[in-house]
Parts: structure tokens; sequence; C-alpha cells
């Protein structure tokens, strides 16, 4: 007696209910297509031209339960036998290294998925005709019968070529099935979305330009990384660091079988498991490339892991961003410096597996750590954490160089703007605008020269262009009228005399070669630009401001839009604040526009710290960050700001009485609350972390620094100071028998209590300016002249300034008061501090 293990037909439904994305399952189509070319290569088939032709069905075809999706290769199509096998559930192809998708579970899963009626076609250039079946669920569910129908039609009735594999999906779900949300979904995405989306899953293969997959007429583009060039590089203390990183490299082998994929000891001649005597050494190689985005993103930024040409993981950032110590706590490793991101990458990971739907590698297996441990390293990213000094990846070696954007130009390798003698970030808008000529493949955008133009902008101001003279080329000054090598005219004026009509220097007031008056005869009224009063035509100033016949008003609109760059961290895109009444206000754009020059009222002697243009729905604000009332009254631009939207939010939404709470003050406090709360808020947890912050990046480069002569200092350490240090060597897991090699080589700076760092300054000051740690120089010289008690005065005041601030954040860092006035207090000692530091 034999047990009938025939699955009951209700397995079939049952595997249509896996979770699975819309795209998802298509891609496991495509997949099939792809590993069909792929088949054919290894079996030293050629086709030409191989095309992977897509049809959706429009929403009208869903509503109406008409329309198909259909997949069309040129592929080399299958026998009857090998068709019998590719569409059985639970079917595995005879090579699972080089290829997708292998029909089988994920065929089913994914037609069934999407549509009850699955309709097979596949043919051979040697056969005469077509293999058609069809896979109908309800109908295999009804029946209770696996057998299928099959149909051999000759190739002259069917016109879809000689050969190849078609698979059609229609009878759409309805409505309050499970599965119907899944073709409606997909085709909700939109064709644009969808090619997009296959255009990045499939990169790496549409690239090679061997394979091309058509939707709805239209063909896949490839997905490119906007990165800079590898010849890009930052200077750092280890050398110069490119922006790219290559690597085409075998991290080990072993021997597998070549059907169920296990390993097989080396003398072993045939699979201990399966039985098969097929045996494969498969390399273990690590292929792609890690590299700096020309720009940073909260979202936009990640590494693509893909398996035989499809991209399994897309922008991943857990498994390189985060790091799991041995007592299973995650560390965040990127970004931390601010919310922004740019490091990318794909890395092709061919050797390693996959879960049986593809949504993911497998995570626990030694081929995933092999690959992560190359990659990544077996430590966390940041340097003063455990095992990191030995770390040697090339993502660690990027991290290091890339981590932070703190100087635009080419410090920090980001792009900027040059003025009032520092470098400035360019806004988020100019970024946008520079991504979408890259997609439209410009010269010079779709390169990186003219984005590098950008950067190195940010280093140094501007050249002022001379002006070169059209009829001899020698250089001008600007201002220059007439060419001062052979007197060509370059900025002139046609003659007002018709009768002479020469060109003439633009200053002239006669013409010199008929003695024409060239005054400008004005016989109509004039409206003065800067007051809009109307004025006769003989007034040479504005009756009611006082300002001169044609003097263009400075704090127009156009003329400040001209003269500043926006400010993204201030700026806010459709704001809604919430009335007293308990009613949102409409959506409002505002953007900030830092000024280069001060708004000097035309009318007065005084500049103003802002300028304000509003319309429906949008509120330009220009600002003056030097301005008095922000420097010297300590008045924030985020209240400022404020104030303003709120008066734009009070006249919009008038309430009458104040009893309801309806009033500027009030309305200028909840925009603060809504727009500006996490940065304005002062509280003992965000001062604490950038009071660490700064302490550590002090400790980093006080160890350098010292890094010869770090030995003597270890003997001043206090009582106190050691048993601080055992305790953080400890915590840090280092074997305390080599504090001896720490002492030497200054490795035991790392650990030391912050007191000690500011006692070496207090005792050794001289050491840390003039550029060794802060920009800032004390007094050398002059005491000849200046007298040497006036020279030591001044040199004592510096230094105490900085240790009186260094002695706020320790004493904060120890106690950790939370006072406001305190908090305060070092929040300002380190915006001191940080100032004139050496990045």
């Amino acid at each position: 007696m034999k047990f009938d293990f025939t699955p009951d037909p209700k397995i079939l439904i049952a595997l249509t209910h896996t979770s699975i994305q819309p795209l998802d399952a298509l891609c496991e189509l495509i997949d099939n297509s792809i590993d069909s070319f792929y088949s054919a290569k290894i079996d030293g088939e050629k086709i030409d031209d191989p095309i992977i032709v897509i049809e959706l069905p429009s929403r009208k075809n869903l509503s109406e339960n008409s329309g198909v999706l259909r997949i069309q290769d040129n592929g080399p199509g299958m026998t009857s036998e090998v068709a019998e096998m590719a569409i059985k559930a639970g079917y595995s192809g005879n090579n699972p290294y080089d290829t997708l998708g292998l029909f089988g579970m994920g065929f089913n899963i994914s037609t069934g998925k999407l549509g009850n009626r699955t309709t097979f076609y596949t043919s051979r250039s040697d056969m005469s005709v077509w293999v058609k079946t069809e896979i109908n669920l309800e109908e295999i569910n009804k029946k209770k019968d696996y057998s299928l129908d099959v149909e051999e039609i000759p190739k002259k009735e069917l016109a879809i070529g000689n050969h190849g594999t078609i698979i059609e999906i229609r009878d759409w779900w309805p409505e309050g099935n499970q599965n119907r949300n899944c073709i409606l979904k997909l085709i909700q995405y939109g064709m644009p979305k969808i090619r997009e989306e296959i255009g990045r899953r499939y990169a790496s293969i549409l690239r090679e330009g061997k394979i091309k997959i058509s939707i709805n007429g239209e063909k896949c583009v490839p997905f490119e990384h906007c990165v800079w060039d590898k010849k890009r590089f930052v200077v750092r203390k280890s050398g110069n660091v490119p922006a790219c990183f290559e690597f085409d490299q075998v991290i080990g082998s072993n021997r597998r079988c070549g059907k169920c994929r296990a390993i097989l000891p080396s003398e072993e001649t045939s699979c201990p498991h399966c039985g098969s005597n097929s045996t494969r050494t498969v390399e273990e190689r690590i292929k792609g490339w890690l590299g700096i985005q020309r720009f940073d993103s909260d979202t936009e930024y990640g590494i693509d892991l893909i398996r035989n040409g499809r991209a399994i993981k897309i922008a991943e950032k857990n498994a390189f961003f985060e790091y799991v110590d041995e007592f299973k706590r995650t560390i965040k490793d990127y970004p931390i410096d601010s919310q922004y991101g740019r490091i990318v990458g794909e890395i092709h990971l061919d050797f390693v597996p996959v879960d049986f739907m593809k949504q993911d590698f497998q995570r626990t297996s030694a081929e995933w750590a092999r690959a992560m441990t190359f990659i990544r390293g077996n430590s966390s990213l940041q340097p003063t954490q455990p095992n990191a000094d030995s770390n040697t990846s090339p993502l660690f070696k990027l991290y290091q160089a890339y981590r932070r954007v703190r100087n635009f130009g080419r410090g920090d390798m980001y792009m900027g703007y040059w003025e009032d003698g520092s470098a400035h970030r360019i806004s988020r808008d100019k970024e946008r605008e520079l991504y979408e000529k890259f997609k439209q493949k410009l010269p010079g955008y779709y390169d990186d020269s003219e984005w590098w133009k950008l950067v190195e902008s940010a280093d140094q101001p501007p050249v002022e262009e001379l002006p070169v003279c059209p009829q001899c080329g020698s250089q001008n000054l600007k201002e220059d009228e007439t060419c001062s090598v052979c007197g060509n005219i370059l900025h002139g004026k046609t003659c007002v005399f018709e009768a002479c009509g020469k060109f003439i220097p633009k200053s002239s007031i006669t013409c010199p070669h008929c003695g024409t008056d060239q005054t400008p005869k004005i016989l109509e009224p004039w409206i003065c630009e800067v007051c809009s009063t109307k004025n006769t035509a003989n007034s040479s100033k504005c009756s009611k401001c006082g300002s001169a016949k044609g003097f263009k008003n400075p704090l127009s609109e156009e003329n400040l839009l001209s003269n500043s760059e926006k400010i993204d961290s201030l700026s806010c895109s459709n704001l809604i604040v919430r009335y007293p009444d308990g009613e949102n206000s409409q959506p409002l754009q505002v953007d900030v526009y830092a000024v280069r020059k001060p708004m000097q009222i035309p009318t007065s002697q005084h500049t103003t710290p802002i300028i304000v243009e509003k319309s429906i729905g949008k509120m330009s604000v220009f600002l003056d960050h030097r301005h008095p009332i922000f420097l010297q009254y300590n008045v924030s631009k985020e209240q400022m700001i404020a104030s303003e939207i709120a008066m734009y939010l009070f006249n919009a939404h008038p309430l009458s009485g104040s009893k309801n709470g309806h009033s500027l003050s009030n309305l200028i406090w909840r925009v603060i609350d809504t727009r500006w709360k996490s940065s304005l808020v002062v509280n003992v947890d965000s001062v604490y972390k950038e009071a660490s912050e700064f302490m550590e990046d002090l400790r980093l480069k006080m160890s350098d620094l010292l890094r010869e002569h770090a030995a003597t200092y270890f003997n001043e350490l206090d009582n106190e100071q050691k048993k601080s240090l055992t305790n953080s060597l400890i915590s840090s897991e280092i074997d305390l028998s080599t504090i001896g090699e720490l002492k030497d080589s200054g490795a035991y700076l790392l650990y030391v209590p912050y007191s000690f760092l500011v006692s070496i300054f207090h005792d050794n000051p001289e050491k840390f300016f003039n550029g060794a740690i802060w920009k800032n120089s004390l007094a050398i010289g002059g005491e000849e002249l200046l007298g040497e008690d006036n020279i030591l005065s001044m040199r004592e005041k510096v230094i105490r300034q900085y240790e009186n601030c260094l002695h706020d954040v320790l004493q904060f860092l120890e106690n950790k008061y939370s006072d406001s006035i305190t908090l305060q207090r070092v929040k300002l000692s380190i915006e001191f501090l940080r100032k004139e530091m050496v990045t």
C-alpha cells in the first residue's frame, strides 16, 4: 500500500496568498525571461536582439474584467517536456547559480497573485508548433484535477515569432478577493513609475544593452547613480581618499552540489544529500563599487545589492550603516552628524543565497557574513569603537573621509558659493535643478564637470572677469568705456542727433563728432520706484521721498532675489498652523533668503533686518544675518520670521475679540511651536549631546597634536584621573597590561577624562593656537615697540577666554546643570570654541 502524496488543489490557491508586492510579482516573471537568455548563452545558442515585451492592462480593463497582462520574450523557448516541469509548483531548475527565476514556485505564486487564469505558450526554433496550456486556478480547485490540457498550434497559425515564451494573465480576481489589490495596485503605480522601477531593479543588465525590456511600447531606461567621478578625492591625514572605490575580488570558493547546492567535503564524489554526481566550484566573487553621491539626502542614499543582474535590495542602509555588537546592541553609524547621507553603491553578490521569493538575501548564511566582512569590516564604522583601528574595508575608508559635510568646497567635496569671506552651502532647489540636468544627460551635468565648478567656487572668491576688446583682444578694466590699447568704444550709445548717428562713449555729455547735447529730454511725468509717487517731467528728485529720478529701488523683490541665496533650514513648505478657534490655516509656502549685502532703506540712513514680499499662499523673506538685531540684541532669526508669518495669518483669519486667544503674540508662539520647536528648545539632553561631541572632537585633535610628546604628559595624571582612565579602558575592553604601549604611543589620550584635557591646555596653552587646534594666533613679537607687558597681557586675555569656555563645558558635563541660563552659556561657549577650530 502507498499513500497518495499529491497535494490538495487548494494548495495552489493558498500559494497565491503568499505576501508579495505587485512589482516583485512582475519581476518574478521578468526573471524567467532573463534566465532563458542566460541559458541560451551557456548552451552556445545565439539569440538576435534579446528583448522582453510587457503589456499591462488599463484600469478600465480591470473594472470590466477584460484586457491581459502579457510577458513575451524571444528567448530559446522550451520543449513540451521542459515546459511541463517548469510550470509545476515546487519545480527547481538544475542551475541555481547563474539564474534568477527558475519558474516553479515563484512562477505559480506570481501569476496566481495577479490573476486567476494563466495561459502559457512556448516553442523552440527547431519545433513546428507552439505548445499552449492554461492554468485556471478556480477550475483546478473545483475539479480536484491537476492535469492540464496541452494544445499544439502550428506556427503558421500564430504570428508571434519563431521561438520564445509568452505568459498571459487574465480573469482578474473579483472585489473582496484577497488578491484583488495586487493587480490593482500595480496598475495604479502608472506606467512611468513601473518603467522607472524596472529600470532600477535591472539597471546593470539594461546598461549592458544586451537585453531590452519594454512596457506598453516604451523601453525601460536603466537607473544611474549620480556620483562623483573616481578621479575626485579629498585630502585626509591618511592621504588622498577617492570619491569612488571599485572592487572585483574573489574572497573564497567551495565545492557544491550542482543540483541542491549543498557544500561537499573534498573527498566526496557524489552529493550525500541528493545523490547527484554533478559538482561545481563556486567562486565567492564580490564585484561593484562604493562612492559618494554628488548631493546628500535624508532618503536617497544607501547601497544596491544585486544578484545575477537583479537588485534584490535597493538603497540598503541597515546592513551597512548599523552595527550589532556581541551583546546584541545596535549602534547607528551613519548618518549621525546630520539626517542626510550620501554614500551609495552597487554590489554584485551572486554567490549569496536569497529567500525563495527573492525579497532579501539569507542574512544568516556564511556567505553573507563573509561578504559583509569584506565590504564593511567586523566593527562599527566609528573610529573610537572596539576593533575599528583594524578595519580596512572600503566602506570604512569612505566613511572616515566623507562622514561629515562641514567645509563646503574641496575640503569635504560639497558644492557651495563664496560670500562674506566664507563658503556657504548651495540651496537644495539648486541641487534638484542640477540633478534633473544629470538625468537628461546634459554635457557637464551628466559628467561632473559643471558640478565640480560649484565645489571649487566655494573655496575662494570668484575672480572678476576683465572685459576683452572685440577689436584688438586686449583686456580692460570693467569700468573702462574705451579700450586702453586701440581706443575702441566698449560701452557706448548712439548720438541723439539722427543726422550724426555716431557711436560714442556712454558717459559722453556732448557728441565728440557733432557737439550735440546728449542729455535725455524727458517730457513725460515719471514714477518714483522707491515710493511710487508720480512726479512732474522737470523734477530731478521725488517730491515725496527725495530719491533721484531713475533711481532703482534696491529693496525690490527682483533685485533682492538676484543678490541672495536661499536658506533651506529657515524655509518651510506647506506650513499649516492651527488657529485658537480650532481651524487650520491654509498651507503657506515660506522661502527665506540670505542677502549678500545690508538692505539700506533708500529714504533713511538705516538698514532693515528683514524684507517680506507676500502673495496668496506664498511669502518670500529676505534676511540680513549680519544686522545688529541678530548679532548684538540676541534676537533669533526664527523669531523674526515667525512674527512676519503670524501677521500674515492674523490678517488672513480675522476673529473679533481677544478672549478667544486670537492675538498676534499667540500666533507667533503657535508658528514657532509648529515649525521651530525642535531646533529652538534648549534642554539638558540636547546640550549634553552637543557638549560631548565637542569634547570628543577636541580629544581626537589633541591626541593627534600631542602624539610625539604624549608620554611626558602621562605622569601628570592625578589619582582620580588615573582611576577614571582605568574604568574607561575596562569598559572599552582594552587589556590593562598594554598601558605601557598606550602611554608610549599616546593612544591613552583617547580614554582620559575630559578634565585632564583641560589641565593640559592650562599648562601648555601656546601649543593649541596658531593653526594647531584653533586658528587664532597668540601675540608674538613687537615687544620693543609695544611693550612686553602689553603683549603678555593680550596673550593672557586670549588664553583665559578660551580656558573659561572650556571650563564652562567641562563643569556642565560633570554636573549636568539644568537651569536655562547655564544651558545658554554652555551653548555659547561651544559655539565660540568651534568657530575658530581647525577642521
